[in-house]
């Protein structure tokens, strides 16, 4: 799965953290629902470096439709709440 991590670039993450990937999505959901911009910030920076360290780098060279885009670690919980909104899926960031 390519996932973008926007203003950094794309991650092949592979399907097998996808379970990991959607806990640390429901950390991120409760801090909108609650508006809580520092557990934001603690599940943002969970989720980006999960995608870095479980995924590998996709070369700026190559050009790839992204499967999903994530916010990095500095949005806000205003940003993530408007990202939360335009899906329609009602999943999170991270279907599942």
């Amino acid at each position: 799965m390519i996932i973008r991590i926007m203003g950094e670039g794309q991650w092949d993450v592979p399907d097998s953290v996808l379970h990991e990937l959607n806990g640390i999505d429901s950390q991120v959901e409760h801090a909108v629902a609650t508006g809580s911009q520092e557990e934001l910030t603690t599940a943002l920076t969970h989720l980006v470096n999960t995608l870095r360290t479980q995924g590998h780098q996709v070369p700026d060279d190559q050009i790839l439709d992204s499967d999903l885009i994530v916010p990095d670690e500095t949005a806000t919980v205003e940003e993530v709440s408007r990202l939360l909104a335009g899906n329609g899926s009602g999943d999170g960031l991270i279907p599942g």
